[in-house]
């Protein structure tokens, strides 16, 4: 024996109107196999005669039950977005903080910058927090070097 059941899982597509909804037929036929179809029903077809199948799913879970579903989904949909926002903010941060290493790395094969003896200014540079800080810093060891170089060799250039 075939049988037919709306799940009480519909909601309004447009929550003002509520003239068109979403909702789940599970059918059962004659085999017992259950099929589930996803519809999207309208209060009127094209000629504006009423829809039977909208009008039995509002009938049986009522105008209450489709509400409030339609309330929570929209909730939902919101936190989700909210939460897509945020990993994708952390994404977008990681990504920034994997270049900055990949720029202080580069810096540090710099052979004045990886023999440098400031130890102060190489902790500096391995904690800067920008492309300007490294830039900074590199160009301060860099000075630095200069100035050792011409120490030693008496200033002359």
């Amino acid at each position: 024996m075939s049988s037919r059941k709306w799940l009480d899982n519909a909601f309004w597509e447009n929550p003002e109107t509520k003239d068109d909804m979403s909702c789940i037929l599970e059918l059962e036929d004659d085999a017992g196999r259950q099929i589930r179809q996803v519809m999207r029903l309208k209060k009127e077809d094209a000629d504006g005669n009423p829809n039977p199948d909208f009008e039995e799913v509002v009938e049986v879970l009522g105008e209450e039950l489709i509400t409030q579903n339609t309330e929570e989904r929209l909730q939902r949909k919101k936190s989700e977005k909210e939460e897509k926002q945020v990993r994708e903010k952390e994404h977008a941060k990681a990504r920034k903080m994997e270049q900055l290493f990949n720029y202080k790395m580069e810096a540090f094969e710099v052979d004045e910058i990886k023999n440098c003896k400031n130890r102060k200014l190489k902790g500096k540079l391995r904690r800067a927090k920008s492309k300007i800080e490294v830039d900074l810093y590199a160009m301060m060891i860099l000075q630095e070097h200069i100035a050792n170089e011409e120490k030693e060799n008496g200033g002359e250039e």
